[in-house]
C-alpha cells in the first residue's frame, strides 16, 4: 500500500480498535491530523484546551474502559505540555500513545521554530526519557509499520505503560510503500504465572497464619484479577487493605474490605497491617504512602511478619521490605493459582465464625466512630467529609468518583466507599493536581451512561479549569463538585502541624493587604456553559447534585467548605516523613525520634 506516514498512523490505530485522540493541533502535527479528516466516524479527535488535559483525559478513559488512547501534540511548547499528564500515567502504569510533532529530518539542528538542539538536533525525547517506557524518533515513513507494532506490545506487555512517538514533519507528509500487519499477529499472547512451588509455598504460609492481611494494589486491577482476589480473601478469612491504586478492587461494604493503610490509613487497616503475621502483598510498590514512610510498627512490622510479594515487576519485590517468599507473575493468573493451590490443600472453611473475623468487624467500627463526629457535622461552611458522605448517600452504586491530589482525594481514599472496579479514578503514585477536571471528561467519554462526579478542592479545580469549556463545547454532563476552603487546605494543615499556626505560609489565598481572595467558581463555570450553582449547608449538598445530573450539561457544584480544624482536614492514623528545619527546635526533636523508627535496609 502507497501511504503517507499520517495515513499510515491512522489505519493502524484503527485497526487497533483506538476510539479517542486527544490534543491540541499545532503546525508541527498538521500533516497527521489531516490523514483523520478522511477517517471520521472510525476514531474520533477530540481537541483539548491544554495539552497536559488531553493526557489526563487519555489516561482516565483507559483506567475506566481498558483501551488505549492516543495524545497528540504539535513541536516544542504544546509537547512539553504534556509532560505532567505522562509522568503521572508513567507512575501508574497507564498506557497512553504520545504522539509529538518534531523537526522535518532535513531541517534538523537548524534551530527552527521550536526545536531543541543546543545539546542534540531535535531532543525533545530526551525531555520525556524518565516518564515513557520508550520513545522513538523514526527517519523513514516505511519505519513506521514496525515502530506501531513495538509500540503497542510495549505499552500493554509487563508492566504497562506510556510510550512516545515523535514524529518528524516529513515523515507524517511523505508517501512510502508498506505492508501492515494485522495487529493481533504481532502481539504477545499469555499471562506469565508464578512458579509453581512459589505459589504453593505461599499457601502453605497463609494457610499457617494466623492472622493473614492482604494488600492489593494497582496491578490487580490492571491484571482483571479483581474476582480471584475476592476469592482468596473469603478462603483465607483475610481482611484486604489497599493501595491508592488497589482501591475497588473489592466492594467497600464486603466484610473482610479493613479500608486502607498507611500514613492516611485507617484505624482498622493499620492495625491489621502491623498485627499480622503473613502479608500477602499483589500488584503494590510499598511506597511510603502505603508504609508510613517504613517507620516500624506504624503499618508493617516487616519482619517479624513474613511478607510474600507478587508482582508482575521483579524490580519491586524486595526493594523496601525484605520477602519470605517473592514472586514474579501477573496478578490475575498468580492469584487463580493460589486458589487452587489453597483448595488442594484444605476444603474452605466458614471464616466468619472465628475470633480473627470479629476483631476485623471491631475495629472498622472504631473507624466509623472516628469519621462520625465529621461526617455528621451540621456546620456551615462545610466539613468536606460531610460532604462526601452527602454525595455518597446520593450517588448510584456504580457512579465513578475522579479525584486529585490534596485534602478530598485523600479522604475520598480513607472515608468514601466504592464498590467495584474502575469506578475510583485518581492519580496515585505522582499525585498530579490538576487531573480532576480532564480526568472527569475522560472518564464520562468511556462511561457515557453511568454517573461521573469529581470531588476537588479549588486549587485542584482551578488548575485545569479551562476543560470545563472544553466539556461544554463537547456537551459532556460530567459533573464536578468542588469543596472550597479558599486556598491549599492540606498544606495549610501540614504547615501548622509541623511548625504551628503563626507558621502557615503561601497556602491560603490572599490578597496583597492580606484578606482573603476567593473565586466565584461557579460564575466562571457559568461562564463557560456549564450548569453550576453554590452551597453553603450540607443539606443543600444532594439536591444540587440531583440538579446538576440531570441538566444534562456539564455541571458545578460549589461546596462552601470550612477552613478550620477539624472540619477542613481528615482523621489519618499513619507517618509520613516530611522534614522539620533544624531551627524548630521541639518539632525537629519529635520529628528526628521518629525518623529513627523508619526501617530502611
Amino acid at each position: 500500500m502507497r501511504m503517507t506516514g499520517g495515513q499510515i498512523i491512522a489505519e493502524y490505530l484503527i485497526r487497533e480498535g483506538m476510539p479517542y485522540l486527544f490534543g491540541v493541533s499545532g503546525h508541527g502535527i498538521t500533516s497527521l491530523l489531516d490523514a483523520f479528516v478522511d477517517r471520521r466516524g472510525e476514531i474520533e479527535v477530540v481537541q483539548a484546551i491544554h495539552e497536559q488535559g488531553a493526557a489526563h483525559m487519555a489516561d482516565a478513559y483507559y483506567r475506566v474502559s481498558g483501551k488505549v488512547c492516543g495524545v497528540f501534540t504539535s513541536i516544542g511548547p504544546g509537547a512539553a505540555n504534556t509532560a505532567m499528564g505522562i509522568a503521572n500515567a508513567y507512575i501508574d502504569s497507564i498506557p497512553i500513545l504520545l504522539m509529538t510533532g518534531s523537526v522535518h529530518t532535513h531541517m534538523r539542528g537548524r534551530g527552527v521554530l521550536q526545536e531543541l538542539e543546543r545539546t542534540q538536533w531535535a531532543n525533545f525525547p530526551r525531555m520525556m526519557e524518565p516518564v515513557v517506557k520508550r520513545w522513538w524518533q523514526p527517519s523513514q515513513v516505511d519505519q513506521l509499520p514496525n515502530v506501531l507494532h513495538l509500540a503497542f506490545n510495549l505499552m500493554l506487555e509487563g508492566r504497562r505503560g506510556p510510550v512516545l512517538l515523535d514524529l518528524p514533519m516529513d515523515l507524517q507528509a511523505d508517501f512510502a510503500e508498506v505492508e501492515l500487519s494485522d495487529p493481533v499477529s504481532r502481539r504477545p499472547r499469555g499471562r506469565p504465572h508464578g512458579d509453581p512451588e512459589m505459589v504453593n509455598r505461599a499457601a502453605e504460609a497463609l494457610l499457617r497464619a494466623k492472622r493473614p492481611l492482604i494488600l492489593v494494589g494497582g496491578g490487580v486491577m490492571a491484571s482483571g484479577g479483581e474476582a480471584a482476589l475476592q476469592q482468596v480473601a473469603e478462603f483465607l478469612g483475610a481482611p484486604v487493605t489497599v493501595t491508592w491504586m488497589g482501591k475497588g478492587t473489592i466492594p467497600e461494604d464486603h466484610d473482610l474490605y479493613a479500608w486502607p493503610c498507611g500514613d492516611l490509613g485507617s484505624i482498622s487497616g493499620n492495625t491489621l497491617a502491623r498485627e499480622a503475621d503473613v502479608i500477602l502483598a499483589v500488584g503494590c510498590r510499598f511506597t511510603d504512602r502505603t508504609a508510613s514512610s517504613f517507620r516500624r510498627g506504624v503499618t508493617f512490622s516487616i519482619p517479624p511478619t513474613q511478607l510474600i510479594h507478587i508482582d508482575i515487576d521483579p524490580y519491586e519485590i524486595g526493594k523496601n521490605y525484605p520477602t519470605e517468599i517473592g514472586i514474579v507473575g501477573d496478578a490475575h493468573a498468580t492469584l487463580e493459582d493460589l486458589l487452587v493451590a489453597l483448595r488442594d490443600l484444605r476444603p474452605p472453611r466458614d471464616y466468619r465464625t472465628s475470633p480473627y473475623f470479629a476483631h476485623i468487624q471491631d475495629l472498622k467500627k472504631q473507624w466509623d466512630e472516628a469519621l462520625r463526629p465529621t461526617r455528621e457535622s451540621n456546620a456551615s461552611p462545610m466539613a468536606i467529609s460531610r460532604v462526601l458522605a452527602e454525595a455518597r448517600r446520593f450517588l448510584d452504586r456504580d457512579a465513578i468518583v475522579v479525584t486529585g491530589a490534596g485534602n478530598p482525594q485523600s479522604q475520598v481514599f480513607t472515608e468514601f466507599p466504592v464498590y467495584g472496579p474502575r469506578q475510583h479514578i485518581t492519580p496515585g503514585g505522582f499525585s498530579a493536581m490538576g487531573f480532576e477536571v480532564p480526568g472527569a471528561i475522560g472518564a464520562k467519554l468511556a462511561a457515557p451512561n453511568r454517573q461521573v462526579l469529581t470531588i476537588t478542592g479549588d486549587g485542584g479545580f482551578l488548575q485545569t479549569v479551562q476543560e470545563l469549556a472544553m466539556a461544554a463545547q463537547n456537551d459532556l454532563p460530567a459533573v464536578f463538585l468542588v469543596c472550597n476552603n479558599n486556598g491549599w487546605e492540606c498544606i495549610k494543615n501540614l504547615q501548622t502541624h509541623q511548625f504551628g499556626p503563626d507558621r502557615v505560609i503561601a497556602t491560603t489565598f490572599l490578597k496583597r493587604d492580606g484578606s482573603q481572595f476567593s473565586v466565584n467558581l461557579a460564575q466562571v463555570a457559568e461562564g463557560m456553559g456549564c450548569h453550576a450553582e453554590r452551597v453553603t449547608h450540607p443539606t443543600e449538598v444532594g439536591p444540587a447534585l440531583q440538579r446538576a445530573f440531570t441538566s444534562g450539561r456539564p455541571a458545578v457544584v460549589e461546596a462552601m467548605c470550612s477552613q478550620e480544624q477539624p472540619w477542613n482536614g481528615l482523621t489519618a492514623t499513619g507517618w509520613w516523613d516530611v522534614t522539620v528545619p533544624a531551627y524548630h527546635e521541639e518539632a525537629r526533636a519529635r520529628y528526628e525520634a521518629a525518623r529513627r523508627e523508619e526501617s530502611l535496609t
